[in-house]
């Protein structure tokens, strides 16, 4: 496993800096920081708006942001210093610590999972999904663990078929061909289905999950502390600034310009449900970040204390300080 790791850093780092310029410098705070993210999706609505806002520039980050292809990947990049800080699902990054990765989790902004389930007219409640199929993308995936949670919690396990697709436009395909009766995805890309007369069923953001977590490695903690303390900042004057109606126009913009998103109401869309899924004190949550370890050890040994693994310093003084109250009010 660490052959693999150590393999993957290698060739994620050797790409990364023959395409993104120089690393951050040595000592002292960098000139520009990397920050990596798995998807160009809505979800990563405070990373654009930081950038495209100047919050990043405001508390004296020269910012980078950084596309990555999975989640997986983030692990690799910052163990090369490809990135310095990377945003991703919490069961990718405790899969890198388990492999002895020397990582710091410092934020838990998506603590739930954020998918939704869109069906053909003839499902009205997630009872009438007995004897259906129900289309996600793979194995393990964020879409697959939350749907069989859900069908767990009702009851349905044995009575729903899962069909395991290859990607996203796998998915709406097979919605579209009949193929299955229901997709779940993360928004707003199930809305693409109402032309043939589907609907929003449930979502699943009654269950918590370490949805998407932002890491460093401990040796970027120690030796750059100020980075990072001024990454949490920023960042949580950008979660603050998304639940401010009078900022809903220029988060949907921002959203969708780094999404690609064409039309401007699926994109609106998009900020209406993240808006009540996004937290504005991201603390670390040892409890959910645990049930990420057990769902990465996929049945072997999980460390008794992951403490080790988190890092709420940064928040506990801007908590301190009053900084989080006074940028909610």
């Amino acid at each position: 496993m660490r052959k693999l790791l150590v393999s993957l850093t290698s060739v994620v780092a050797a790409a990364a800096l023959a395409s993104c310029g120089t690393p951050a410098a040595v000592g002292g705070d960098p000139a520009q920081i990397k920050i990596g993210y798995p998807s160009d999706t809505a979800s990563y609505g405070d990373l654009y708006v930081c950038q495209d806002e100047g919050i990043f520039a405001k508390h004296g980050l020269n910012v980078q942001l950084t596309l990555l292809k999975t989640s997986s990947q983030l692990v690799a990049a910052l163990s090369s210093n490809a990135v310095q800080i990377a945003g991703g699902d919490g069961r990718s990054i405790a899969t890198g610590a388990l492999q002895d990765a020397d990582l710091k989790m410092i934020e838990l902004k998506l603590p739930k999972y954020f998918v939704e389930m869109f069906g053909e007219p003839g499902i009205k409640s997630v009872e009438d999904l007995r004897g259906k199929k129900i289309g996600v993308t793979a194995p393990g995936s964020v879409t697959d663990t939350a749907t069989r949670i859900m069908l767990k919690d009702k009851g349905l396990t044995n009575d729903v078929q899962i069909s395991n697709l290859t990607s996203l436009p796998a998915l709406i395909a097979a919605a579209k061909s009949g193929e299955v009766n229901a997709i779940v995805t993360a928004p707003p890309q199930g809305v693409s289905t109402q032309d043939q007369g589907w609907h929003k069923i449930t979502d699943m953001t009654n269950y918590k999950t370490a949805g998407s977590v932002y890491a460093v490695t401990g040796e970027f903690a120690k030796s750059h502390p100020e980075t990072v303390s001024k990454f949490v900042k920023a960042n949580v004057e950008c979660l603050a600034y998304l639940q401010k109606d009078e900022n809903r126009d220029k988060s949907i913009a921002a959203i969708q310009k780094h999404t690609k998103t064409e039309d401007p109401k699926m994109a609106a869309y998009a900020y209406d449900f993240f808006k009540k899924v996004w937290v504005t004190d991201p603390v670390v949550d040892e409890e959910i970040v645990r049930e990420a370890f057990v769902e990465a050890a996929a049945g072997g040994p999980v460390p008794n204390d992951i403490s080790r693994f988190i890092d709420n310093s940064f928040l506990d003084k801007l908590r301190a300080e009053g900084f989080i109250d006074q940028v909610t009010k």
